[in-house]
């Protein structure tokens, strides 16, 4: 009896752990700007994908995945991104993701993304910088 009341709280706390989506709206730009702050944790990989020197957010919001619910996340700046979770397996997160920029559908697509993982689409230029769609999945 003990085993199976371990076993229902045990079932309870997983199932309570929810994962999130983390979307940020980043400019990447090699003028003499300093860097976010807010993106101390992902500069190194933007720098290592992309090679510009400076970044800056110009947008973000979190929501939680669930399968087959649909999440807009408004960035700011006019964009927007659509998510809807596929499925979860072994802790990567497969999404259907649609990235807008007003009326204009920038990228439509299917993505697997690691729990503690990120995924980053470079997404339109703005003179001599570019528009970055940075997304992650926490638990």
């Amino acid at each position: 009896m003990r085993w199976l009341s371990f076993a229902i709280v045990l079932l309870i706390a997983v199932s309570a752990r929810a994962a999130s989506l983390e979307a940020r709206l980043i400019r990447a730009s090699n003028e003499s700007a300093k860097s976010d702050e807010q993106l101390k944790n992902l500069e190194a990989k933007l720098k290592k994908q992309f090679g510009y020197k400076h970044y800056l957010q110009l947008g973000f919001q979190k929501t939680t995945l669930e399968p087959d619910i649909n999440r807009r996340l408004d960035l700011g700046e006019g964009f927007v991104v659509f998510a809807r979770e596929r499925s979860v397996d072994k802790k990567t997160h497969e999404l259907d993701v649609e990235w807008t920029s007003g009326r204009a559908s920038l990228l439509k697509t299917t993505l697997k993304i690691a729990e503690k993982g990120s995924v980053f689409i470079k997404g339109p230029g703005v003179g001599n910088d570019w528009i970055i769609l940075a997304l992650s999945v926490l638990e």
